[in-house]
């Protein structure tokens, strides 16, 4: 909750024992309404500014009436003081003290500073096993907030109810000690479980009032769940629409044939030239052996010459397997 304001009339303010201001001795009336803050249960004494005597009664009023059982103040009438062993909320409001006599008066307004309020618009927006937690902060308590605590677990519907704080926090999850965004994730939760959810915010002064929200995550659909479904809502749908629908599934399988066409004929292109290659490789790699190199003439031909030499050889030279010459003689 916002830290509520008061206005009351006194000069001396004690917090945790310090003293503000004193009271003179004279008739005399502070200026404008000061503004003192305290902490909820926190020791806090307040003196009115109008100077008296001792034998004169001091009247205190809260937001223009008499101070009432439901609050923590103790008053000391003709010394002047309102004194509190420890603020409660209902403290706040607009105070004034003054004589019997309602002038003069003096006039204070009190802010009262507490633990963070709750939490507005939680939500919880789960899928099958992740769920997304939104916030709002309505209000501080008048300290900066250190933290936000997330706490869930899962829980039946008709349990959920009766699931005690300390239940809930057995299982729970810190957000980061400093001041988050106004959004958490939560991972890891089963399918078609219900869960609580608890979240607070927390301050110098302790952690605020718990916001609870229960969600449940969804299950996963099977292929013929998902088939019944759509053919029991077939009753709902036009002819427009099946029409759009089947054309949509015609379409997508005709580009499928193609996109599979193109595969194929691509990776049989590629087998043949892979084909091509390794055949180059292969002859690539066999040596090439020619039969009896440098040897051209066949050793049992002989050709005739057409007139002897001067040897009176009438046979060409034969060349045999060491390549040397043989010329025919004649005898």
């Amino acid at each position: 909750m916002f830290a509520k304001t008061l206005n009351f009339s006194f000069l001396l303010v004690l917090s945790w024992g310090d003293v503000f201001s004193k009271a003179s001795h004279h008739h005399s009336v502070s200026g404008p309404a000061s503004v003192v803050e305290g902490d909820l249960g926190s020791r806090l004494t307040l003196q009115c500014n109008v100077s008296h005597q001792r034998q004169q009664r001091v009247v205190w009023l809260k937001d223009g009436q008499g101070l009432g059982p439901e609050l923590s103040w103790t008053v000391y009438e003709y010394r002047g003081d309102l004194v509190s062993s420890g603020l409660l909320l209902s403290d706040a409001g607009n105070y004034s003290c003054f004589l019997d006599t309602p002038h003069p008066r003096s006039t204070a307004r009190l802010l009262v500073r507490t633990p963070p309020g709750q939490l507005s618009n939680l939500t919880v927006h789960p899928s099958s096993v992740v769920a997304t937690v939104r916030w709002r902060v309505s209000s501080d308590g008048g300290y900066p907030i250190s933290h936000f605590t997330l706490a869930y677990q899962a829980a039946q519907p008709s349990s959920a109810q009766g699931l005690s704080a300390a239940a809930a926090t057995h299982h729970h999850h810190h957000s980061p000690v400093h001041i988050s965004p106004a959004a958490f994730f939560v991972y890891h939760l089963e399918p078609g479980t219900p869960y609580m959810f608890r979240m607070w915010a927390s301050n110098r002064l302790g952690p605020g009032e718990a916001t609870t929200v229960y969600a449940s995550t969804s299950k996963p659909l099977d292929p013929a769940e998902v088939v019944q479904k759509m053919f029991a809502g077939g009753d709902d749908f036009s002819t427009a629409a099946w029409m759009v629908a089947v054309s949509m599934v015609m379409g997508t399988i005709l580009i499928l044939s193609c996109l599979s066409c193109l595969l194929i004929y691509k990776e049989g292109r590629h087998e043949e030239l892979q084909d091509e290659v390794d055949e180059e490789e292969e002859s690539s790699a066999v040596p090439h052996i020619v039969a009896n190199p440098g040897f051209e003439v066949d050793l049992e031909e002989s050709f005739l010459l057409d007139r002897p030499d001067c040897n009176d050889n009438n046979e060409r030279a034969v060349r045999t397997n060491n390549n040397s010459v043989v010329r025919p003689s004649h005898v």
